[in-house]
This record gives structure tokens, C-alpha cells and sequence, in this order.
């Protein structure tokens, strides 16, 4: 039996975009003390002759500084859901070295996983469109609603941004929760029902292409609200399988994304370079508007992207993974691009 939270939830992930005065709200600045440690580190790291591969929670210690992290960390883990840590110093370190603090101070706050079939720990958002239409969206330009993925911890780091748009968007999972009860509560059940989730054509050998299980967009465990959403997987999964969504299922979700984007919930703005925004997906819902390069004059927008697993971490349901394990397993030979055509192709199929 589902267990369906019916009691509003106050807490401070329970945000809505209209208690923020400024981005100081919401926000961490590095200074020279944070950059001092990581010099250390990256030291240590290199007199090891390590790389981005191997390089684990061990090899960054960073002990003056490690208030700091946990701080970031219990903000996400059990206070708002996000933050926007300002201060990465693009001009002090080349991007080889960027990544490596990246990388190293994730590694304080989880286990890095792999994003796409190409087994990147460390992703690298950028249009690609322009050579491989079908690339997934993370690689492409185009609006992105709002959504989670596919692990506990995501974080983008900005190190360019477009000639224009790119915003980010962020909206907080226990409002919108909030909001449906108190509005639609009739809309709870088929959102903690859950959906069958079509894999994008990164699902492993031996499994299937939609989710054998029902994933929930929201579920309640240990007193907690989680969610896993993407509509557009649900969509296409309902789709393959034959299934319809049924009116109710269809309102449920509508009304899920009008809560999600109204002005006084949906937090906005754009990621500077030199900035990271560190967030929970099961709390925190994210998206971008959709954006335009002009490489000739310089703009090409690039973030760096983890996934972190977080081992003891929220309590969420085990229904809420789309694959096996966390993340997305590497498959050699396939890249994270086709999923249009093999969506098609089970369609067109079925």
C-alpha cells in the first residue's frame, strides 16, 4: 500500500522562489583560504602523477576547509536542497586543474557515477547539435523542463556561458508537494502510483527498454518527500508500452509542472563562470531555458556536470532508480545520442 503524505510540510526545502531577496540568500563564496587548500591538494595530486580517473576522496584532503564542505553538504542533504557556491577562480587555475577541485571537492559529498553510456564521471554540457541531432539533452540547446536526474547529488559549474539565454531554473519538489494537497490532493495518488519510465536507450544488457516497475513521480518514506521526475520518459514509456495516460494521470502531471513554473515558485537565474550550484534531485526539480552560441565571437556555453551517489543517503524508495544501479553503466561503442530513433523504433514496432 502506498504511503501518501497528507499533512503539509514545513521545512526549509519547502522554498518558494519568492523568500529570496538575492542569490546572497541561497549562496557560498570561496575565498583565498578555500583557494590555499585547494592548491595543496592539486599538489598532492600531481606529485602522485593522478588524473581525473582516479583521483578519490583520499587523494583530496583539504582538512582546512572540511567545516566548510559539510556545510554545503548538510544544506543539500537536509536543509533547502541547493546551493550556489561563487568563487571558482577561472583565471588562477586552467580547466584541467578546474576540474580536478571540482571533481575533488565531490568526492567529500558522494561517489562520482557515470552520466551517459560514454561512462563520463565528469560531464561536459555543450551544444552538440550541430553534428549529432539526436544528442541527449544535456548535449543539445534546446528548453529543458523541469525535471531530476538520475542521481542523488547533481551539480553544474559553470566555465563559459552563451551569447544568450541558458538560464537555470530550479523549483522545490515539497512546495509543489505543498501545493497539490492543499489544492488537488485528489491528484496525490496517481503522482505516488508512479509511471513506467522508457530507459532513453541507455538501458543495460539484459534490460528491458521501459522500466518493468512503476517509478513515482513523488513518494514518502521515513518521514521524507522525495521525487523522480521526467516527463517526457514517462510519456514515451506509456507510448511503447501501449498504455495511455488516463485523464486523471494526465491532470495529476499537468498541474505538477503549472505549480513547478509559476512565477512565485520557480527560482531563475543564470549560473556565472565560476559558479556551481550543488543540489538534492530527490528535493530539488531543475531545468534550463534554451540557449544560442556564437563561437566565431567567443561564446560557447560550457558547464561542468556531476553525479554523485550519496551511500546512506536520503531514504527514498528503490522504485525511484530507472536502472540497476546508480547512474547510467557504461556501454562501449554507444554514445548518449539515437535515443529518438530507438524510441521510434519500439514504437513503430509495437
Amino acid at each position: 500500500m502506498m504511503n501518501i503524505c497528507r499533512q503539509p510540510v514545513d521545512h526549509p526545502s519547502a522554498w518558494k522562489a519568492s523568500d529570496f531577496t538575492s542569490p546572497d540568500d541561497y549562496a557560498f563564496d570561496l575565498g583565498p583560504r578555500h583557494y590555499a587548500a585547494f592548491d595543496k591538494a592539486l599538489e598532492a595530486i600531481h606529485r602522485q602523477g593522478l588524473t581525473l580517473d582516479n583521483v578519490e576522496k583520499q587523494h583530496f584532503e583539504v582538512p582546512e576547509i572540511a567545516e566548510d564542505i559539510k556545510a554545503i553538504f548538510d544544506e543539500i542533504q537536509t536543509g533547502r536542497g541547493f546551493v550556489l557556491v561563487r568563487g571558482f577562480p577561472l583565471d588562477r587555475y586552467s580547466e584541467e586543474e578546474i576540474s580536478l577541485i571540482y571533481w575533488g571537492l565531490g568526492t567529500h559529498m558522494g561517489r562520482g557515477v557515470s552520466q551517459s553510456v560514454m561512462g563520463d564521471r565528469l560531464g561536459h554540457v555543450m551544444d552538440h547539435s550541430q553534428n549529432d541531432p539526436n544528442a541527449r539533452a544535456y548535449r543539445n540547446k534546446q528548453d529543458l523542463s523541469l525535471h531530476t536526474d538520475l542521481s542523488e547529488i547533481v551539480s553544474l559549474l559553470s566555465l563559459a556561458t552563451a551569447k544568450t539565454g541558458g538560464l537555470s531554473q530550479f523549483a522545490s519538489v515539497v512546495t509543489i508537494h505543498n501545493e497539490i494537497l492543499k489544492h488537488h490532493p485528489e491528484y496525490l495518488e496517481p503522482l505516488y502510483q508512479g509511471f513506467r519510465y522508457y530507459r532513453a536507450g541507455e538501458h543495460g544488457p539484459g534490460e528491458d527498454p521501459v522500466t518493468p516497475w512503476n517509478v513515482p513521480v513523488l513518494a514518502y518514506k521515513d518521514g521524507l518527500i522525495s521525487a523522480r521526475y521526467v516527463r517526457s520518459y514517462l510519456e514515451n514509456g506509456a507510448e511503447v508500452l501501449g498504455r495511455p495516460l488516463s485523464e486523471l494521470q494526465r491532470r495529476a502531471l499537468d498541474y505538477f509542472d503549472e505549480v513547478a513554473k509559476r512565477d512565485d515558485v520557480m527560482l531563475e537565474f543564470l549560473i556565472e563562470p565560476g559558479q556551481a550550484v550543488f543540489q538534492n534531485n530527490y528535493v530539488v526539480l531543475h531545468a534550463r531555458s534554451g540557449f544560442e552560441d556564437d563561437v566565431a565571437a567567443g561564446y560557447r556555453r560550457h558547464l561542468l556536470r556531476l553525479w554523485l551517489d550519496v551511500p546512506d543517503g536520503r531514504p527514498a524508495p528503490a522504485e525511484m532508480e530507472l536502472h540497476s544501479g546508480p547512474g547510467i553503466m557504461r556501454q562501449e561503442g554507444k554514445r548518449p545520442s539515437g535515443e529518438g530513433d530507438a524510441y521510434k523504433a519500439l514504437v513503430n514496432n509495437g
